[in-house]
């Protein structure tokens, strides 16, 4: 069996594994039945192997982790996102061209620090309500 450099996380281990990563971490959040998923899955896997040594790849079953998918909005699968420092810096929805995910993977891995540099955060208590 080939060796996968997708890690398969969950709900619980979410934090651990793309919050506190030092390398940015793209994820793929998928469900099971989508028939969509299953066709990209090879390509996210060999850009997995390719970009191994500046990367996390990870795959998120949103049937199983509901939390984590409501959490960053997504409504629909597959849904790939990008993190630098914990923070989503890029999403996007649906099956797309490979060729797109894979310049998406490219310029994350070579820009995404700079991205996080030239961001402002926001403190978490900020809300809407009085």
């Amino acid at each position: 069996m080939e060796e996968s450099y997708v890690l398969e996380i969950e709900d619980a281990t979410w934090g651990q594994q793309v919050e506190d990563s030092e390398k940015p971490v793209i994820a793929m959040f998928y469900s099971p039945s989508c028939p969509y998923c299953k066709a990209m899955e090879p390509y996210f896997a060999e850009y997995a192997k390719e970009y191994r040594a500046s990367a996390v790849f990870v795959r998120v079953n949103v049937a199983t982790n509901p939390w984590t998918a409501e959490r960053y909005g997504v409504q629909g699968t597959p849904t790939f996102k990008f993190f630098c420092h914990g923070k989503p810096v890029w999403e996007q929805v649906g099956q797309i061209y490979p060729s797109i995910l894979k310049n998406a993977v490219r310029d994350m891995v070579q820009y995404g620090e700079e991205c996080i540099r030239k961001t402002t955060p926001i403190g978490q208590d900020i809300t809407g309500y009085v």
